[in-house]
């Protein structure tokens, strides 16, 4: 059985910020599907995922070498933070830039997702959805090291604080997960203006309920501006189903 897919992906400012620091990009004919979500003072931000999102599409275009996808993910992420370092440095006022990232990567039924930051990747499969990316923040430090309680998460001021980026450090952790792909996965790409107003339980829903891609896209950035918009929201959506040329 072959599997064929669409996607559709958009982003948008949200109800309180002033610029959009988001970014995605979809390249079907590389197999790659990626959202930044970048930080930094003045525009640096959108300097920063801009740059993500560039090294990224370029570095899985042009390989230097034979990798698995796997090492090709991690390989192309790591070069994303060495030029977001060096951008930090040579561009006035840049100083301490970075970005999350988030990206999908397909090859003959199977899937690959790498990821640094908290910008997330779910599946939805057979009615359940499941978060298949690993927030790099304070929350989740604080719950798989040092095993605290959710109530002591719930009440610490910093657990949304990133622990990783893209342009942090010299060395960063990049998150990988891979599975094989199925007919009717439904995967969703998105940075934390999306999920964080919506919540896992409008997300499923949302997800349960979709249509055309395009119509879903929409109607998820709207709920997320309907509940305040109070960050950059950027939506990827993914479909793979039965390939109906295939011989009976």
């Amino acid at each position: 059985m072959s599997l064929s897919m669409e996607l559709f992906g958009a982003t948008d400012v949200g109800r309180v910020r002033r610029n959009n620091e988001d970014g995605f990009t979809i390249a079907p004919d590389l197999g790659l599907a990626v959202v930044a979500d970048g930080m930094g003072g003045a525009a640096c931000g959108e300097v920063a995922s801009a740059i993500t999102l560039e090294t990224l599409l370029k570095f899985v275009r042009e390989p230097a070498e034979t990798l698995t996808p796997e090492e090709l993910l991690k390989e192309a992420v790591r070069s994303c933070n060495q030029r977001v370092r060096e951008a930090s440095i040579d561009q006035t006022g840049c100083m301490g830039m970075g970005s999350t990232v988030v990206a999908a990567c397909w090859r003959e039924g199977h899937i690959w997702i790498a990821n640094v930051g908290d910008s997330r990747a779910y599946r939805w499969r057979d009615g359940a959805l499941t978060q298949v990316s690993f927030d790099q923040n304070v929350a989740n430090e604080l719950r798989f090291n040092l095993n605290f309680t959710e109530e002591q998460i719930n009440r610490h001021p910093h657990r949304n604080a990133l622990t990783m980026a893209i342009g942090s450090s010299n060395e960063i952790l990049v998150r990988v997960w891979e599975d094989n792909l199925e007919s009717n996965d439904l995967f969703l790409l998105c940075s934390d203006g999306l999920y964080g107003p919506l919540g896992q339980e409008s997300i499923a829903q949302h997800l349960r309920e979709a249509g055309p891609l395009p119509q879903a896209v929409e109607k998820m950035i709207s709920l997320a501006n309907e509940r305040g918009g109070p960050d950059n929201i950027t939506v990827i959506l993914m479909r793979w189903a039965e390939n109906p040329l295939d011989p009976e």
